[in-house]
């Protein structure tokens, strides 16, 4: 599954070490498999217009497990949010740290009803148009599979997590900083395949890197 090594390599804060290396899935994934219309689009008679197919890197992600934390939680450079955008929920995989509060924001000429059944955190929202948001506090860890009552093609995922040590390899790459010094299980994390996860040793002030090859299904594989 990887190859581990390190080297030792100032990292962000002294006395802590850093995690990082590359995620290569196997097979390459494409887009996500076709949705199934069930109720009428909005628009002239047609599909509201989609967006390129994101990558399925994008809905990875790369986390440590049982990290020594306070639990506060610090607030991120920009809001959490989750948009309703052209039907689907974007991104479509939100990690987030148990405790942060997570924006809903409208942005469709539609109105949306975000809810979850999931035990980790059952919500429901109501309904509200384009321009109105609502927001939901995730107190505890696990994963949280969000829909829409109005159209029910759509659904995301919260993954509510117990420490803030987690990167998401959008581009390939992953990096995890500022980790304390100790040995922990490094977990790679897809909706589709069991959590993958390998031992980590992370020393002081040096960098290990570990590279990643995901064995994560084609998207339609589960139905066949």
């Amino acid at each position: 599954m990887a190859a581990l090594a390190a080297t030792p390599r100032r990292v962000n804060r002294v006395g802590r070490g850093r995690i990082q290396g590359t995620v290569q899935l196997a097979p390459n994934l494409a887009a996500r498999k076709p949705r199934i219309r069930l109720y009428a689009d909005y628009g002239p008679g047609s599909q509201p217009p989609r967006p390129p197919p994101a990558s399925e890197l994008a809905n990875v992600v790369i986390y440590l497990d049982s990290v020594p934390w306070g639990g506060e939680v610090t607030a991120p450079a920009g809001r959490l949010r989750m948009e309703q955008r052209n039907e689907t929920f974007v991104p479509h995989v939100l990690p987030v740290v148990r405790g942060s509060t997570v924006e809903f924001p409208n942005q469709d000429p539609l109105f949306h009803n975000v809810f979850s059944l999931s035990s980790t955190r059952t919500f429901d929202l109501g309904r509200y148009p384009k321009g109105e948001s609502k927001s939901v506090r995730f107190d505890r860890a696990g994963i949280v599979q969000v829909f829409c009552h109005i159209h029910s093609d759509m659904s995301a995922i919260v993954l509510v997590l117990d420490n803030p040590f987690f990167a998401v390899p959008a581009d390939g790459r992953y990096a995890i900083a500022d980790v304390p010094p100790g040995e922990y299980q490094l977990v790679a994390w897809h909706e589709r395949i069991k959590p993958i996860s390998q031992r980590v040793r992370v020393t002081a002030d040096s960098v290990t890197v570990v590279d990643l090859d995901i064995p994560v299904p084609p998207p339609d594989a589960s139905a066949q």
